[in-house]
Order: structure tokens, then sequence, then C-alpha cells
């Protein structure tokens, strides 16, 4: 069912992610912490996910990030729960002039990142929505579409989180110094700084030492082979789960020479064949 799912999807234009079905989740009323303004937002409910990309975005039947809840009138992104004194803090910083400039030109997520760092949330929240902000503008061949502004974005944001993850506090908790580092290796992978990559990713392999695994040792190991032969795609084919790789392969824009060569493999191939009739199958039993 789940494949069936991803088949009917995979080859659909990229656009606005599609609501939900109810199992999933589904409209609640809220009140905006400032200035009492009610409003709508969906809530996200039943959902699953099989692996992640090399920069942490879920794979999965929904579409990730989720929208995050932000009141129409002030433009409050509402990203958690908040203190009274957080609330006040707030109030001031969305009636601020570099707010409002930040409105008009900067996503839902990164406001709730520039926010949470202002009202003295943890490094790792606020760098948590920044990642979710990178996923938004990341050229994909199932989401995002490719454009001047979204690649321009995309850098600034990729260039931010890795300025930020060079500056950790010495009081970072190690396993969060752990995922930023890790990520921010990515992040300079994927912009092409592969040198600076691998230094990162020496630094997140140093911090891990003091830090539970998690599974990042895995992850530092397999992205030192991605790194190493200057690949600089979205979803390297040896980093992503196997369903993926045949749906990428299939329907995706294939990125570097290996990720050609693992497509031209005879199973993979052979898969693709198989994949491409499945759907075809789909499309004619739904009308």
């Amino acid at each position: 069912m789940l494949l069936l799912a991803l088949l009917l999807q995979s080859a659909a234009p990229a656009s606005e992610p599609p609501p939900l079905p109810p199992l999933h989740g589904g409209p609640m009323e809220k009140e905006c912490p400032v200035g009492g303004e009610t409003y709508s937002v969906w809530v996200v409910g039943s959902y699953s996910t099989y692996g992640a990309r090399p920069d942490g975005r879920p794979y999965s039947y929904v579409r990730f990030p989720f929208p995050i809840a932000e009141c129409p009138s002030n433009k409050l992104v509402v990203f958690d729960e908040f203190s009274p004194e957080e609330v006040t803090k707030l109030q001031a910083l969305i009636e601020s002039a570099e707010y409002k400039a930040l409105v008009a030109k900067e996503s839902a997520y990164y406001r709730g990142s520039w926010l949470a760092a202002r009202i003295g949330r943890s490094e790792g929240e606020s760098l948590g929505l920044l990642l979710s902000a990178i996923w938004t503008v990341t050229p994909s061949w199932d989401s995002t579409p490719a454009t001047e502004a979204s690649r321009e974005k995309f850098r600034s944001y990729q260039n931010e989180f890795v300025e930020r993850a060079k500056r950790l506090s010495t009081e970072t908790p190690p396993l969060e110094r752990v995922w930023m580092q890790a990520r921010a290796t990515n992040a300079l992978r994927q912009m092409g700084e592969f040198s600076a990559a691998e230094a990162m990713r020496r630094a997140a392999e140093a911090s891990l030492a003091s830090a539970p695994d998690m599974g990042w040792g895995s992850y530092l190991s397999e992205l030192k082979i991605v790194i190493d032969r200057k690949d600089s795609s979205v979803e390297p084919l040896d980093m992503v789960p196997t369903n993926q790789r045949d749906l990428i392969c299939t329907y995706g824009t294939i990125e570097g020479d290996f990720n050609k060569s693992v497509c031209a493999q005879p199973e993979v191939v052979n898969r693709v064949a198989e994949l491409r009739k499945m759907r075809e199958q789909a499309i004619q039993s739904a009308k």
C-alpha cells in the first residue's frame, strides 16, 4: 500500500503538498499567543517514515516538513508552547522592523528559527527549525523545483547553518553537537566545499567520542565515501533506502557519474521497468 501511494505521487509535478487524509491529521482551532487571534492550523496525527535523506528530511508518504503554525495577522510563527516571559519577548520581536523585513522575504520555518534564538531557546532547537527551512528550498525531483531564487535561498540557509555549527558553545550537549556538526558536514558537501566538509566531518567524529552513537558513526562513515568522490547530489544513491533509490532511478533527475552507474545496474534497470508497469496498472485501476 505504501509503495502504491509513492508510485502514484512520484511522477506528479512538484507543487504544494496535498492535504493529508483524515487518518493523518486534521485542522484545529488555536489562539495566537500574541494578540489572541483565532486561527486554524493543521495538526499532524499518525504517519510513518522509511529512512531519510542525508540532510535529515524523512522519507514518507506525507510531505516533510509539516506546515508550521503562523498567526495570520501578526505573522508570529508558533513553533511551540510559550511561557508568559517568552510571549512578552515575542511581542516585541514581531513588532520590530527587522522581523517585518523577514516576513517579506523569509520562510516561516526560517523566522521560527530566528525567533527561537532570540527568546533564549537552545541552539539545537533553533537550528532544528533552520534545518526544516533548508528542506523547503532544497531542489528535489519529487517536491521542490529548482529555480534561481530557491538555489539562492538554499545556499543562504546552508551557509548560516554551517557558520552557527562552527560557533557552538562549549556548553552544547555532546549529542546535540554531533547532529549539528553532522548536518553541517552534509551542507558543506552539498555546496561542493569538500575539504571543509571533511574537516567538519572529523570534528563531528571527535564530538561523537563523548556522546552516545545513535547511528551517527555509520552516517559519518557513509558521508566520508560520498565526500571523497566529490558527490554534491541531494540524494547520493548509496545513502538512501533501496525503495527510494528505485524511485529516483525511475522518475528523478540523476546527478553525477556514481548515481548514473547505480541506475544502470541490471537489477535496478529491471526494478525501474517493474515500477513503471505497476504505476500504469495503478492508474488504470483508479479510473
